[in-house]
């Protein structure tokens, strides 16, 4: 018997290794993107002119603020990790706070890191960030083997601009990658609900759109139960945990801030395909009637979408044809990602970051349907030989290879490769 590939004798080393890389690429991204002088701090984008800078100079002595234009939105972060119920001063300091507060488990994540310090936040924001890529990168490497293929596809997370793009910025894509790799993971491994209640939970309360992966994996539970006639009440309380919390949170958040902190920009989401057509329309003036580098944005913009408009396509119908847990979370991203607006794609790093986690999940899943499908293939193309001969064509007797007991090339597909499962074999039952 043919021995198993590496990738399956030890998934979980290689899934580690994974994460090692991730780990060393995001912090080599961090480094570089911040000469001459790297300070963690200056992860936050916190630029010395907004209302915060202020309140973090007094609590932080030692943070290190950017300047110019280098504003992002871990200014936010730093102020619902200060302020996490919107209860202090911190959160009459940023705008938009409704907003931003409608998706706080990040923050608190941090502060809970910083043990309520406000001077190790941003210390506490940096571990969080380099934890979560390492974490992502390990969970996806496991995902991708519990679908029968290699722990290396881990690696999908280092070689994501969107994501090494976050983690320059102390933002929280690869934290949710985390989530959902962690859940589906859970889900396919049958914990117990309690556990499945409360990665929802965090899903949910870490990005609002997120609640849309309990609702995928709901439908999957839906399709479980006619097929089996039975009804399984304890996970369908768990996934109906996150979006019932977030439901609760947003309301209470809302009610603490007044009309001015409670708009929300518009071009961040709508009708499907509306945005990517208004996105089109400005990259075309862009090009044509904007300076040097407004013209190098219109020009590049259109061809990027489109190639991630094919993906997401694509990944979205091998998901409905699966209608697996995985194929079901990329189906419903697909259509989140059809309603993205131009404030949320067109610039360049909106539209690496902001479908940098759908787009993975999508890659992982094209990836996971052909691998098997050439398996299967394989198999049956090698079922078909005839019985009396080997994979090189000698027939039983034929020379040495036969008394030696050279393994057939149908043995090899057929025979299991320790520690790894197949789609068929690991796909849970409610």
């Amino acid at each position: 018997m043919t021995a198993p590939h590496a990738s399956f004798r030890h998934p979980g080393l290689h899934g580690l290794i994974t994460a090692c890389i991730a780990v060393l690429a995001a912090l080599v991204a961090q480094v570089a993107s911040h000469r001459p002088s790297f300070h963690h701090s200056l992860l936050l984008n916190v630029t010395e002119g907004v209302p915060l800078a202020q309140l973090v100079r007094a609590e932080d002595p030692a943070f290190r603020f950017t300047g110019g234009a280098d504003h992002y939105d871990g200014v936010y972060l730093w102020a619902m990790a200060r302020d996490p119920f919107a209860s202090g001063d911190a959160h009459d300091l940023i705008d938009l706070a409704a907003y931003r507060y409608g998706h706080p488990f990040y923050s608190w994540m941090a502060s809970l890191l910083a043990f309520g310090q406000p001077h190790l936040l941003s210390t506490a924001f940096w571990a969080l960030g380099l934890g979560s890529i390492g974490t992502a990168a390990y969970l996806v490497s496991r995902l991708a083997v519990s679908h029968g293929c290699s722990a290396w596809w881990g690696l999908l997370v280092a070689v994501s601009p969107g994501l090494m793009f976050s983690a320059t910025t102390n933002l929280t894509e690869p934290f949710q990658l985390a989530l959902v790799a962690g859940l589906l993971l859970a889900w396919r491994a049958r914990v117990h609900p309690g556990w499945i209640a409360a990665l929802c939970v965090a899903l949910c309360l870490t990005k609002e759109q997120l609640a849309l992966i309990p609702v995928a994996l709901g439908v999957h539970l839906l399709i479980h139960m006619a097929r089996d006639r039975r009804l399984y009440w304890g996970r369908a309380l768990a996934l109906a945990s996150g979006p019932v919390a977030l439901a609760a949170w947003l309301p209470f958040i809302r009610s603490r801030f007044d009309d001015d902190q409670l708009t929300y920009d518009p071009g961040n989401i709508g009708m499907p395909i509306v945005g990517w057509l208004r996105i089109f329309d400005f990259a075309g003036v862009m090009r044509v009637d904007s300076d040097m580098h407004a013209s190098q944005i219109g020009s590049t913009a259109v061809p990027a979408l489109i190639a991630l408009a094919v993906l997401m396509l694509s990944a979205g119908v091998i998901g409905l044809i699966r209608r697996d847990e995985l194929g079901l979370v990329v189906a419903v991203q697909m259509v989140l990602v059809a309603c993205l607006d131009w404030r949320t794609l067109l610039l360049p790093h909106e539209m690496y970051r902001i479908p940098a986690v759908p787009a993975l999940l999508a890659a992982l899943l094209v990836i996971i349907h052909f691998t098997n499908g050439y398996r299967a293939s394989a198999v049956d193309a090698d079922e078909r030989q005839p019985a009396d001969t080997d994979a090189g064509g000698l027939r039983e007797g034929d020379g040495d290879a036969a008394d030696d007991g050279a393994p057939t090339r149908a043995a090899d597909h057929r025979a299991p490769s320790a520690g790894a499962e197949t789609e068929d074999s690991s796909a849970p039952a409610p």
